[in-house]
């Protein structure tokens, strides 16, 4: 019984958790969407690409682990275009950028679909 109440209290936390997070999802999309434009307005400068690969990373993981697989596949297409140009010091070329936009028309669409549930 004990071991019942547990796993009970810790899947109402993890479903609280989960919640929060999807409620900030639309945040986290804009901080993207935001470091996306000023990226483009400067493909030199390293801190962009940075803080643009930074945001994508933290949302592919943080959407997997709360089961938000779409959103989190998504971004691991844009940061395996943008990983060799961070790592590099590259310029993105107009095509990945083209993917990249792409990916991110995407993340949009989807940004509020549901997680998948846990199992049991």
């Amino acid at each position: 019984m004990q071991n019942d109440d547990k796993q009970q209290k810790l899947k109402a936390k993890m479903l609280a958790l989960r919640e929060k997070y999807c409620l900030a999802l639309p945040e986290k999309y804009q901080d993207i969407e935001k470091s996306w434009i000023d990226y483009q307005a400067d493909l030199s400068n390293p801190e962009f690409i940075e803080t643009f690969y930074r945001l994508i990373h933290t949302l592919k993981g943080t959407a997997s682990t709360f089961g938000f697989v779409t959103q989190g596949d998504i971004c691991f297409e844009v940061q395996k275009l943008i990983i060799d140009a961070k790592e590099n010091n590259a310029i993105i070329s107009p095509d990945e950028i083209r993917q990249i936009q792409h990916h991110l028309d995407d993340l949009k669409k989807n940004i509020d679909t549901p997680a998948e549930d846990f199992s049991d």
